[in-house]
């Protein structure tokens, strides 16, 4: 299978890439009568570093889910620094009319002020429902690898969801480390090939 239909956004700071079509190793689902795209805003993970770019996760939901894909992500990219809040107002969302919007972040925001990733992550769904308020939304939150796993990245992940769900409770969320996931990773803590697909896999099982 190939993917052709992946868009790329241009925000500030963001690693722009002409992504053609390239084959993939992915499980195709069964594509719903909602045709429309899905947007995906993040961190490194999402821009696949460390990873063959074909196999990057937002990649492989095109290929899985047969819907456009947009990426608005940039390396780094964290609540706390106010980096996703301008990846989303750069995402544009109220262009693509997305059925599920997708916001990766927490692993670069660890030990962070907790009260100032709660204020980031109300402001980011704020505008996410405010922006698309007939998509659905999901959080990719903390990977263990990249920070640990300890009582700074529990503290982090618990603000996040706690304050994504204060703005909407029926954001949906795929935590690495909440989870227990166990997966291979890179030197500084990326996850692999293998888990972009289980990533991708978890978030077109939601489109």
């Amino acid at each position: 299978m190939s993917v052709s239909r992946l868009g790329v956004i241009v925000g500030t700071g963001v690693l722009v890439a002409s992504l053609g079509a390239a084959p993939v190793v992915a499980v195709p689902a069964t594509q719903g009568s909602d045709g429309r795209p899905i947007v995906v805003i993040g961190a490194s993970i999402s821009t696949g570093y460390e990873v063959a770019g074909v196999v990057a996760y937002p990649r492989m939901i095109s290929a899985i889910a047969g819907r456009s894909v947009y990426l608005s992500a940039r390396s780094g990219a964290g609540y706390n620094d106010g980096a996703i809040a301008g990846l989303t107002q750069a995402a544009n969302l109220p262009a693509h009319d997305p059925s599920l919007v997708v916001v990766q972040a927490g692993s670069n925001d660890v030990g962070a002020s907790t009260s100032a990733i709660d204020a980031q992550v109300r402001q980011v769904i704020t505008t996410v429902r405010r922006q698309a308020p007939n998509a659905k939304v999901a959080l990719i939150t903390v990977f263990p690898t990249v920070r640990g796993g300890g009582p700074d990245a529990r503290a982090t992940e618990a603000a996040i969801v706690g304050a994504a769900r204060s703005v909407d409770p029926t954001v949906s969320v795929i935590s690495p480390l909440s989870e227990g996931w166990v997966y291979g990773s890179s030197a500084d803590g990326h996850p692999d090939a293998a888990t972009h697909q289980k990533l991708a896999e978890r978030v077109a099982a939601l489109a």
